[in-house]
């Protein structure tokens, strides 16, 4: 917690992990061409020069996109084990471009004990062979290669395969022996050079040319505005960004903001209609149309007018909500059909809490069978809202059904259970009396003659973090009984039955709060209602670009978090939050541009006033006994009393509490000394890494570091049935319940007292 004070008073120093990662892509990155043996290219010598050709000439409108083996899939180092093993990664080409230049960045190691005139490493894009990779002997570690990649070979599906030929004697041998390895880094690459391919101006198209869901990378989609907008003109903008947030998915997506000018390339445009900018100008209406760049012919703009407010609206509208109905180069939208209003928690992206949820609902059933020796693992990704309350119980109850090829005499093999990378449990594939591993089992195996087994199980409260990963991995047990003795055939089946569930629908609602990684995870609270029809965002009166583009990135954010558009959230300044109590608020300010700052300075758990900044004084008072694994984040290292700093500095940072203007209700503020610095805040809550860094209720955010403690007073959002109330009570006050029960007593013995003096006397009289 001292770095927290320190990153208060200074800015943040160049920390030694920024030089190892530095390092690392040093490496990978580096021409090893004085280290590395060139590769055995299958390709015809002119072709080769084709290719190179092709990447030079004319660079106009050309850019260059490097995907990391992890961002085209990998979700660890790629394994490669026995004779003939193979991994395949895809990936995409947008459909407005193509690929003229490409070359692949190689990082991998390899066992010694491979032979290297029979072992050797296939490149197969799209299933024509690029290379092969010899394997010699004593460089088995650190390798690196770069090859020159055939662009004639892209189209706009793509697989790259990577199959491992080795052998490690020249006798029979066991093709899943432990010495056939080879590992190919994640953070190896494929580097594209993409030129564009001109496209008709038709709405159609769209989320393209701005967006492309072929595409791997982040999406950087600039707004402009024509002169001041509006807080009418910012909500449209809103609506838009969360459209497009949620088209990028976990991709991630930023919107800078420019005022009064078009940049070089593709952007989204909001004007009146009597706007004009490089010679766009503003339609009448309520319109959506597609323009060509005045000064860019490969570029183009998605232009959005609207003569009132209302018409802003109207048309951002049309595009979030019915998108693929809009054809031709303009649309002018005269008239709506108004959504209908959004419940609790039915954010599309979300799993359903009120029932159980087949897995056949989550993932496609080509995403459920594996097969092989060695399987590659069955993941199923789901998010539920961070407030389900599973205190005191057993867990989330599954009922997993499944299959796998029977091997009687391979008794070890096994199917097991993790979520998150905690391991669950394991069950055994050939007995079926057999369950071993964790202790969340509670019922027995049962194995049909003719269906799959079926078997119920809990997943711990502590493994659940609101966007999780169920994940099975199947093991079968190779066993080979001599010397050249046979081995099972290479088509091992298993696969997890679509119609296994999960079920969250016996959990109640209830959270503490604050707790800035429910925010930074899934935007929550505030994505409780997926429309954010309960939230208002509080800008400064005049807010800056860079202002701007942090609220379009945070609403991008929230649409990507909860599968649908924020249609119905309230963009307000300081003036007006107080018609907003009833509304969760996002408060966003840099400088001394958010008044609310000043306003609400006593319920901070950091404010600047007058070149001073303070931390609040944590609350020395006895804190309660944290109940669930989801616990508040407790900073003892800060010390007593307040702090106070003058001075500026280069502070970002996200602060959350309870609202000052109605109890339940959730403030959450992002704040930078300087406007510029506000990107940090933007660059974390994009990054799935980095944003599980932001707990507690202030976090301070630097460009490598996030630092937080847990500062403001705790509140609950939701409601518990009245016997769950009444333990969750007496369990915060244990001390409480000591007495109560001792007063019981007491009042028991006061009650009896006089019955059994009675009888007392009774049998003493009846004795004489």
């Amino acid at each position: 917690m001292s770095r927290l004070y320190e990153l208060l008073r200074k800015p943040s120093r160049t920390v030694a992990a920024a030089l190892v990662l530095a390092a690392v892509t040093s490496f990978i990155a580096t021409d090893a061409e004085s280290k590395s043996q060139p590769s055995k290219s299958t390709k015809p010598q002119a072709e080769e020069e084709s290719a190179i050709d092709m990447g030079k000439g004319a660079t106009d409108g050309r850019r260059v996109v490097s995907l990391t083996f992890k961002e085209m899939g990998a979700w660890s180092s790629v394994n490669l084990r026995g004779v003939d093993a193979s991994r395949t990664l895809n990936f995409s080409i947008r459909a407005d471009e193509v690929v003229v230049g490409a070359k692949l960045r190689m990082a991998y190691d390899y066992s010694p004990a491979l032979i290297p005139e029979l072992s050797h490493l296939r490149l197969l894009l799209n299933e024509r062979m690029v290379a092969t990779e010899g394997l010699p002997k004593d460089k088995g570690l650190a390798n690196s290669r770069e090859i020159k990649l055939d662009p004639r070979l892209f189209g706009e599906i793509n697989s790259l395969r990577f199959n491992l030929i080795g052998h490690y004697t020249r006798q029979c041998e066991n093709p899943v022996h432990s010495s056939l390895w080879l590992t190919l880094s994640d953070l190896s690459r494929l580097e594209l050079t993409l030129a564009p391919v001109s496209k008709t101006n038709d709405l159609r198209h769209l989320p393209a040319p701005f967006f492309d869901k072929r595409e791997n990378t982040p999406l950087t989609l600039p707004f402009v505005f024509a002169g001041t907008p509006s807080f009418g003109a910012l909500k449209a903008a809103g609506v838009v960004a969360s459209w497009f947030g949620l088209k990028a998915s976990s991709r991630g997506a930023q919107f800078p903001v420019i005022l009064n000018a078009l940049p070089d390339g593709n952007a989204v445009v909001f004007m009146h209609a009597n706007d004009s900018i490089d010679g766009i100008s503003g339609k009448p209406g309520a319109t959506v149309s597609i323009q060509p760049h005045p000064t860019n012919p490969r570029a183009k703009l998605l232009l959005v007018t609207g003569s009132t407010d209302e018409e802003f609206a109207r048309a951002a509208r049309s595009i979030a909500l019915v998108a693929p109905t809009l054809v031709g180069q303009m649309v002018t939208v005269t008239k709506e059909t108004e959504a209908a209003p959004r419940k609790p928690y039915d954010a599309p992206a979300w799993i359903p809490t009120d029932r159980a949820v087949r897995f056949g609902e989550i993932a496609k059933l080509e995403e459920l069978r594996v097969q092989g020796h060695y399987p590659e693992v069955i993941r199923l990704n789901y998010r539920i809202p961070p407030d389900i309350f599973t205190w005191r119980s057993p867990g989330t109850p599954i009922n997993l059904k499944y299959r796998a090829t029977r091997l009687p005499q391979h008794k070890n093999s096994s199917l097991n259970v993790s979520l998150n990378t905690n391991f669950i449990q394991t069950l055994a594939l050939n007995d079926p009396e057999k369950s071993t591993g964790g202790i969340t089992s509670q019922a027995p195996t049962e194995i049909t003659r003719n269906g799959p087994r079926e078997e119920s199980l809990f997943l711990p409260p502590y493994a659940t973090l609101g966007r999780d990963q169920l994940q099975l991995s199947y093991y079968f047990d190779v066993i080979k009984e001599r010397e050249c003795g046979e081995l099972p055939p290479d088509n091992l089946q298993a696969s997890i039955d679509a119609e296994s569930t999960i079920d969250f629908s016996s959990f109640p609602h209830y959270v503490a709060l604050p707790n800035l990684a429910y925010f930074s995870s899934l935007g929550f609270p505030f994505t409780r209602m997926a429309d954010l029809s309960e939230t208002a965002v509080v800008l400064p009166e005049r807010p800056n670009g860079d202002e701007l583009a942090l609220y379009l990135t945070l609403m991008g954010r929230m649409g990507e978090a909860t599968g649908y558009p924020a249609v119905r959230h309230a963009v307000i300044s300081a003036a007006d939050v107080d018609k907003m109590s009833a509304r969760d608020l996002i408060v966003i300010g840099s400088a001394s541009s958010q008044s609310l700052m000043s306003k609400w300075a006593n319920h901070l758990p950091m404010v600047q006033v007058n070149g001073e900044r303070q931390v609040r004084e944590l609350n020395d008072k006895w804190l309660s006994v944290y109940r669930w694994e989801q616990k508040d984040v407790v900073s003892a290292a800060l010390p007593r009393g307040s702090l106070v700093l003058t001075g500026s500095g280069n502070l970002a940072t996200a602060m959350a509490f309870e609202s000052p203007l109605q109890a339940q209700r959730s403030v959450v503020v992002l704040f930078a000394d300087k406007a510029g610095d506000l990107r940090k805040i933007s660059d974390a809550l994009i990054d799935p890494e980095r944003a599980l860094s932001i707990q507690g209720d202030f976090a301070v955010i630097d460009d490598k570091l996030i630092d937080h403690a847990k500062v403001s007073p705790t509140y609950y959002l939701g409601a518990l049935p009245n016997l769950n109330k009444l333990r969750w009570f007496f369990s915060d006050y244990p001390w409480l319940l000591f007495v109560l029960v001792l007063l019981l007593c007491i009042l028991a013995a006061a009650v009896a007292y006089r019955p059994l003096r009675r009888m007392v006397s009774n049998r003493g009289r009846t004795g004489s």
